[in-house]
């Protein structure tokens, strides 16, 4: 059994290092200043509230007596605010807290003892100053027998390295519906909140309400979106934008009437709004409209923005706007530069950047042109190419500001795009030195039973993003779906303070924080493993993992060392637990899978050939055999009973528990074949057979090409694996498909198709080619742009069909004679033509086309074979 990447338990004890610890005390003072403002005493009183949640040690505020046992007595707030505070500080030769040391939003902590007590100077810089001196309080804290310590000598002075640290919160719509998750109360979005927070997060996107008051009374800051073209209400099919991927409300700004009324909803938003620091007005996913009015789109959207900007500044005078050209392409972000360029525009804060906001990378969404100008030398990758041109780009007085999307596994800006990117608008693909980011793909049997929205953690990737990205903005307010994304969003908002931690510091950070000191080797290297268990390893599928085993009994050793109060409130290690159960029983499922194929095939080659009707009939009766072991049955019902727990306590729990049956191997392709075998007879029923002992001989003097990502297919000389352009749904293929018809080589309409050219043949012999063919179902709001069902092949110049149907989400095989003249040159060339109707339109309708995943010619595999 191969094995994955394994982090010896050892290793991740000396990465976090030995903590050493200070006395342990009894009971806990929090005493804020004489004139503490409402968020020093908020802030006090939610470290009170989260020291006391173990139940070890009573926490309470006010004074206390410096000579009582075993007190640790934290003077909390902002110096000016706090006469004892700012004596202490005198008294120990402490240098004030100044703009540079730490710096804005920074603290100090520093632990005094006295005694069988102690004193703790937790000093804020300002208001959210104080707010992260608490968070790293908490996340230094240990409590055991009835106690609490801090580390030996606890000392740190630090401020945030970017301006800007926030995301998005809330639960997914995922959760709710596919993981049946209870709802939140408002308390437990605000314990979200406040756990960004303390992590040292300083923005959320809200809307006015409640969860906006909650925020700003601690003294975060509050981003909200303005609209350019995304109209709020039903509007005249006439101002209808030609959006790209096939969604409604959009309006196209080159028309005046729908201009004038995303003027007139932007007036009536701010007139009413509460103030937010920051607004921020995007492409969206459609990317606006891409009608020949509004080419390039950039030059409109930066006009009418200006016009919307003036008015926000009417009403909100101080809050700072940004733009992100999220789906943009060059055309437009060139417009956009030289608008910038032209004159001083001082209602813009930043340029941002968002999914589809990059034009080195080519990512699901499909930005339709790259800057292909900017490969000429690597520097630090693909990802950082762009950042850099944009803020040559921007003159002085702009920032860069960051939108980044760490919240889906895969389909998404910086996840697992599944299958190759596809060729952009002027055929452009990737630079070979770049192929590493499109070759990370999901797990396949994984990628079957979660949604993109699941419970995942990707540390070392993610480390990387970050890394590459981060040099060149002023911050990040993160795109996040959902609370699936916990620790992708720690890292973020760890790494936005301190950019310099490795992603193993960061990672056993965290799980001290949330699984205590005692899980905390544990949970590291298992969350360290997760990105291996995830990802596909080329020859090591799932059943071969011993990461997946190896993941699954970490957490399972890291629960049982976890202290009992962690245990009785805990979710988030219920929640890894919970995946790790499911992938284990994943992988149980598809070793089971395999064990009937190999049955199977070890059969047919042991029976005399062609097999009897007894033979067939007996193989077929043992698909019905495939009832859940006793190590599935008991690893999903763990996980169901750790779900339980979970979305009691917190409202999540994994959506994969109740997506568990799947055909992982293609097993429906395979009974198809025996019951088609059974009908046949003699040497149809023998070939039929044999594809199945010997799926992909070709035999003697033949060849065979796997078409799709990472497969061998030396015969294609045109063409590009097929992404599906749309998230990769199980509902788009049949699960019957083996592996290597479900993935395929396609062409858009470029008018030539897929090609495969083949030398060095027997000029006295007689071929025959046979193609595996199968095509997606598509989202209804792509649906009605796809027409293409049949394409035409080519023997060199000759027909071999003309526009074959290809059969819908099942594949099939279609075989032909090539005639011998063709091949008595040694050479042959296959091609496959589109269908006349198909991407022929205007441009408008072509790009829509493209941009929804449509297909000219789709091939999935082809043998050549001696007849």
């Amino acid at each position: 059994m191969k094995s994955c990447r394994i982090i010896p338990i050892l290793a991740v004890g000396l990465l976090m290092g030995s903590v050493a610890r200070s006395a342990a005390y009894r009971d806990v003072a929090i005493q804020t200043g004489e004139t503490a403002g409402p968020v020093e005493q908020r802030v006090a009183r939610l470290l009170q509230e989260r020291l006391a949640e173990p139940g070890m040690v009573p926490v309470r505020m006010g004074d206390s007596a410096a000579s009582e046992t075993g007190t640790l007595t934290i003077l909390l707030g902002r110096p000016e605010h706090h006469a004892a505070l700012r004596d202490a500080m005198k008294a120990e030769g402490i240098p004030p807290l100044t703009p540079l040391a730490p710096g804005p939003e920074g603290f100090l902590l520093q632990l005094l003892p006295s005694g069988p007590g102690g004193t703790l100077l937790a000093a804020g810089m300002d208001d959210r100053g104080c707010l992260y001196a608490a968070g790293e309080i908490l996340r230094q804290a240990t409590f055991e027998d009835g106690a609490l310590t801090l580390p030996d000598a606890f000392h740190v002075r630090t401020a945030p390295a970017f301006e800007i640290r926030g995301t998005q919160f809330g639960q997914s719509g995922v959760a709710l519906s596919l993981g049946k998750n209870r709802p939140w109360t408002p308390e437990e979005t605000q314990r979200v909140i406040l756990n960004y927070a303390l992590a040292g997060a300083n923005t959320f996107e809200t809307a006015p309400g409640p969860m906006y008051d909650f925020i700003v009374s601690y003294g975060l800051m509050t981003l909200t979106d303005g609209d350019a073209n995304i109209a709020h209400g039903e509007v005249p099919k006439a101002w209808e934008a030609a959006e790209s991927i096939g969604r409604g409300g959009y309006v196209c700004l080159s028309v005046p009437e729908a201009r004038a009324r995303m003027l007139e909803q932007c007036e009536k938003q701010f007139r009413t709004s509460p103030f937010f620091d920051l607004v921020r007005f995007k492409g969206g996913d459609g990317g606006g409209c891409e009608c020949d009015r509004c080419d390039p789109y950039g030059k409109i959207f930066i006009e009418t923005v200006a016009e919307m900007a003036k008015i926000v500044r009417k009403y909100h005078p101080n809050s700072r706007i940004f733009i992100v050209n999220q789906k943009f392409d060059d055309a437009d972000d060139r417009a956009i530069f030289d608008y910038l360029q032209a004159e001083p525009r001082a209602w813009l804060w930043a340029f941002g950047y968002g999914p589809g906001s990059d034009a080195t990378t080519w990512q699901p969404g499909h930005r339709q042109t790259h800057r292909m100008d900017l490969f000429r030398y690597p520097g630090y990758g693909p990802y950082a190419l762009y950042p850099r041109e944009i803020l040559r780009e921007l003159p002085p007085r702009h920032q860069l500001m960051y939108f980044n999307e760490i919240t889906h596994w895969k389909y998404a800006q910086h996840a697992y795009i599944q299958m190759y990117p596809r060729a952009d608008r002027n055929g452009d693909l990737p630079p070979h030195w770049s192929h590493e980011i499109y070759e990370r793909r999901p797990d396949q049997a994984l990628t079957k039973v979660y949604s993109r929205l699941t419970w995942f953690a990707w540390p070392r990737f993610y480390h990387r993003v970050f890394s590459d990205l981060m040099h060149y903005g002023v911050g990040d307010v993160t795109h996040s779906s959902g609370h699936h994304d916990h620790f992708n969003q720690w890292l973020w908002q760890r790494l936005l303070w301190a950019p310099r931690q490795t992603p193993e510091d960061v990672t056993a950070e965290y799980c001290r924080t949330w699984f205590g000191p005692e899980a905390a080797p544990l949970m590291t290297e298992a969350i360290l493993l997760l990105e291996d268990v995830m990802q596909e390893i080329p020859g090591t599928p799932i059943d071969r993992k011993e990461c997946v085993e190896r993941c699954y009994d970490l957490m399972k050793q890291a629960g049982e060392a976890m202290p009992a109060w962690r245990q009785q409130q805990d979710y988030v290690w219920h929640m890894y637990m919970q995946k790790a159960a499911v992938d284990r029983y994943t992988q149980e499922r598809v070793r089971q899978q395999k064990a009937l194929q190999q049955r199977l095939e070890t059969h047919l080659r042991d029976t005399a050939q062609p097999a009897t009707d007894e033979a067939l009939t007996t193989a077929l009766a043992w698909f019905d055999d495939l009832a859940e072991t006793g190590t599935m049955t008991s690893l999903r019902e763990e996980a169901f009973a750790l779900g339980e727990i979970s979305n009691a306590r917190f409202g999540m729990r994994s959506e994969g528990l109740f997506n568990l049956e799947h055909d992982y191997i293609g097993l429906g392709w395979l009974k198809r074949q025996l019951e088609r075998a059974l009908a046949a007879s003699g040497d149809e029923r023998r070939e039929m057979l044999a594809m199945i002992t010997d799926y992909e001989n070709p035999g003697e003097g033949g060849f065979y090409d796997n078409l799709g990502t990472g497969n061998n297919a030396p015969h294609v000389v045109f063409g590009y694996p097929y992404d599906h352009g749309q998230p990769y749904l199980n509902e788009m293929l049949d699960e019957g498909n083996r592996p290597s018809q479900a993935s395929m080589h396609f062409t858009q309409d470029e008018d030539q198709g897929v090609t495969l050219h083949y030398r060095s043949l027997d000029p006295a012999a007689a071929y025959r080619i046979r193609f595996t063919f199968v095509r997606p179902w598509y989202q209804e709001r792509y649906a009605e742009r796809m027409n293409q069902k049949a394409q035409t092949i080519y023997a060199d110049d000759r027909v071999l069909a003309e526009n074959l149907e290809l059969p819908f989400k099942m594949s099939d095989f279609f075989t032909f004679d090539i005639p011998q003249d063709l091949t008595r040159d040694g050479e042959l060339e296959i091609r496959f033509e589109r269908g006349a109707d198909v991407a022929r339109g205007d441009r408008v309708s072509r790009e829509q086309w493209r941009n929804s995943g449509g297909w000219g010619t789709l091939v999935s595999e082809a043998w050549l074979m001696k007849r």
